[in-house]
């Protein structure tokens, strides 16, 4: 199971997504967008037959994978959150099919609130979306800094990844924990406060 802002998604043990919740921004994959207020589906509706492993649920953006590999999203786009090399910055700002983003090898996934992580079989870590808090990782940050296309951060080594707001973890294979993003409450654990990006902690 995953939970965005205002929808949900689960999988069922024959591998078929489901999601409900808010649709305005096509978060659901469902092909449609929900205009009139509650502006959402508050039934499960089935959004993909078979084949899903893996789901992940950002503040209005949805992401699973498929057991081929690939990477697939959907929904809110306007920070290049999904990947797929555009900005939707016209009304209503997102895409309401999954489209697929990469072809295989992705084997763990991850999104915050306008940033997606995703780790590929080689144990690199990549990134896209906003980075307005150094949240990518790569080494840049800014109101107007964000990428729409997948960016390797971490070329190996990475065995995990978790995305929160607006900060990233990830997890080495020599057991240790880095962080990168926002550090305004001290969510690094770095024993700083503000921004950082690809820190050890």
């Amino acid at each position: 199971i995953a939970a965005g802002a205002y929808h949900s998604l689960f999988l069922k043990s024959d591998g078929s997504l489901w999601a409900m919740g808010r649709n305005d921004l096509g978060q659901l994959g469902d092909g449609t967008y929900s205009t009139n207020y509650p502006y959402g589906v508050n039934q499960p509706e089935q959004i993909i037959p078979s084949g899903v492993p893996a789901i992940a649920a950002g503040f209005d953006f949805s992401l699973f994978l498929k057991s081929d590999g690939s990477l697939w999203a959907m929904g809110y786009n306007e920070y290049g959150e999904l990947g797929d090399g555009t900005y939707s910055t016209n009304s209503p700002y997102g895409i309401n099919r999954p489209e697929q983003i990469v072809g295989d090898g992705v084997i763990a996934i991850a999104a915050g609130s306008g940033h997606s992580l995703f780790l590929k079989s080689g144990g690199s870590l990549w990134a896209m979306g906003s980075n307005f808090y150094g949240q990518l990782g790569d080494g840049t940050f800014g109101i107007f800094n964000a990428t729409n296309r997948p960016e390797q951060i971490v070329p190996s080594g990475v065995t995990a990844i978790a995305a929160g707001r607006d900060h990233s973890l990830f997890l080495k294979s020599d057991g240790s924990l880095w962080g990168m993003g926002l550090d305004s409450e001290g969510e690094l654990g770095d024993g700083f406060f503000g921004t950082n990006y690809c820190s050890s902690i």
